[in-house]
């Protein structure tokens, strides 16, 4: 299975598109690029366990209904360049108590500051979403197979990047050998 988080960065990972991003949030196109990086894999996580969650499914399904047709992947210095960019609200609400906690923890790891953090958290929901839709392309996917599809590409992303998976202990704690990760990301969630 393909990497949702390894094929989000090799699009993101064009000098063109860099720039893009850094100019997106304020900050040098690199330094986002890698902060990107480390968030990708932390947000497909937590949109797993929000998938598991009243309502949370739902909001991203029709977050990926919203973009049929007009991918932000299809033209990321497009999307980049927009007014109004960040969908802060709907990463608040699918990520809940743990935009925060990640803004504050990924802004310590980087050295960049907060604010431009905020702005990578919500742009990595929408472009996680985008790759999920990407990916999904022809098929259908439902509630139920949301959650397990972004378990899986919590896993993959987490292997591939060191640094998120140290951050992702960080956040989370050692997962309880009975649920796993997911039962700890779930219980943050209030699920």
């Amino acid at each position: 299975m393909d990497s949702l988080v390894s094929g989000l960065m090799e699009s993101v990972g064009s000098p063109d598109n860099l720039a893009a991003l850094g100019k997106a949030v304020g900050a040098d196109g690199q330094a986002a690029g890698a902060a990107l990086g480390m968030a990708a894999p932390i947000v497909t996580g937590a949109l797993s366990a929000a998938a598991n969650t009243s309502g949370g499914a739902d909001m991203m399904l029709k977050a990926l209904a919203g973009m049929k047709g007009a991918n932000p992947l299809d033209n990321l210095t497009g999307f980049l360049g927009s007014p109004g960019l960040a969908a802060t609200d709907l990463a608040k609400n699918l990520l809940g108590k743990q935009f925060g906690p990640m803004q504050s923890a990924i802004a310590g790891k980087t050295g960049l500051p907060p604010a431009v953090v905020g702005k990578l958290l919500s742009l990595a929901v929408t472009l996680v979403l985008a790759q999920v839709a990407k990916m999904w392309q022809g098929q259908k996917l439902d509630v139920s197979g949301m959650g397990s599809f972004l378990g899986e590409q919590y896993k993959l992303g987490v292997q591939g990047s060191p640094d998120a998976a140290r951050l992702a202990k960080e956040l989370l704690g050692e997962a309880p050998k009975s649920g796993g990760i997911f039962t700890r990301i779930k219980k943050l969630f209030g699920g």
